[in-house]
């Protein structure tokens, strides 16, 4: 990679695991997020530089959030960012679906539209992420599923747009290691049931989701755009 790379949602497990593994490998990355103590903390660890965004919703603060690197030589974007609502559709509110597709959806097409030029002029990449529930249909899933369904939608739309400048792919994990699902794995009785309900028999990790992201944002996939990947254990496609 000769460019560097912006990773929004940065302090997440999945965005923190893949700033560290740029950093392994001498690859510069702007780290974005709304944590400024534990944006500082993860940059010093790993020479790399950070700037807050309060508001992935709000066009004004996504600018701000870039300004440091609207000069750089930008190469790769990473929208590690991801929210869990689950409800019974009888109990969501209008607001579950709005603020949710917001953080997901209006926050990722905010930071492309931003980037588009730099990521262009250097031959880029962009990885977005959605969730297996998706494709595969789970209860109490409504919310989030109709956002990530509209990411998967715009990964192809713009993976044809942006073609053969920027190639854009998409990650549709399992349930995996991470500040939102740790409520979850939190409980000792779903944590030992979940690995059950997949193939690969465990839990993801960050880094199962960073590595692919890694290849995905690198010249190591230079033919791959316009995909929906899916990093879950086998969950989608396997019966368990």
């Amino acid at each position: 990679m000769s460019g560097k790379i912006i990773i929004v949602g940065a302090t997440g497990y999945t965005g923190a695991a893949l700033a560290r593994s740029f950093a392994k490998d001498g690859i510069q990355c702007h780290l974005i997020g709304r944590n400024e103590e534990e944006l500082k903390k993860l940059a010093s660890e790993n020479d790399q530089s950070y700037s807050v965004c309060s508001d992935v919703a709000n066009f004004q603060s996504v600018e701000e959030s870039l300004k440091d690197v609207e000069n750089d030589k930008v190469s790769g974007f990473a929208y590690c960012v991801g929210s869990i609502v689950l409800k019974s559709f009888q109990t969501t509110k209008h607001e579950d679906f709005i603020n949710t597709f917001n953080l997901n959806v209006t926050g990722a097409i905010h930071f492309i539209k931003k980037l588009q030029k730099q990521l262009a002029e250097n031959n880029g990449a962009i990885v977005l992420f959605s969730t297996v529930a998706v494709d595969r249909g789970f209860n109490m899933h409504s919310v989030i599923s109709t956002a990530k369904g509209a990411i998967q939608g715009l990964t192809t739309s713009l993976a044809a747009e942006f073609a053969p400048k920027i190639r854009v792919n998409c990650i549709a994990p399992s349930i995996a290691q991470s500040k939102m699902a740790k409520p979850i794995l939190d409980n000792a009785r779903i944590a030992e049931q979940i690995p059950l309900k997949h193939a690969m028999k465990r839990v993801g990790q960050p880094e199962d989701l960073a590595e692919t992201a890694k290849f995905l944002l690198s010249s190591n996939s230079s033919w791959i755009t316009g995909q929906v990947i899916h990093v879950d254990g086998g969950k989608v496609n396997l019966e368990t």
